[in-house]
């Protein structure tokens, strides 16, 4: 269940890049929050990362190429640290 949600969410994501940027950095930035209270954690998010490129390699095949995977890891760089930033931040603020 967890899968398709995250792979829901990149859709979503890669759909708005462009003139909904900031939109989206909100919602990863509201995500990331959201992520604290299910016990994520920061370095939770290249484990995540490494499991989507081996999908993509595995389901892709010769499609997954090496600019096909440039291109998914600028992409999941810049989504999870946006989350990263917002759960260090929440974490900064529950300290204060």
């Amino acid at each position: 269940m967890h899968a398709a949600y995250l792979i829901q969410m990149i859709d979503t994501a890669l759909n708005m890049l462009g003139p909904d940027i900031e939109l989206l950095t909100e919602i990863m930035t509201e995500l990331g929050i959201k992520h604290v209270r299910y016990g994520v954690k920061p370095e939770m998010f290249p484990i995540m990362g490494d499991a989507l490129l081996h999908t993509l390699e595995k389901t892709l095949k010769s499609d997954f190429t090496e600019s096909v995977k440039e291109a998914w890891i600028e992409v999941y760089s810049a989504l999870s640290q946006d989350m990263i930033r917002a759960q260090l931040q929440a974490k900064k603020r529950g300290k204060e």
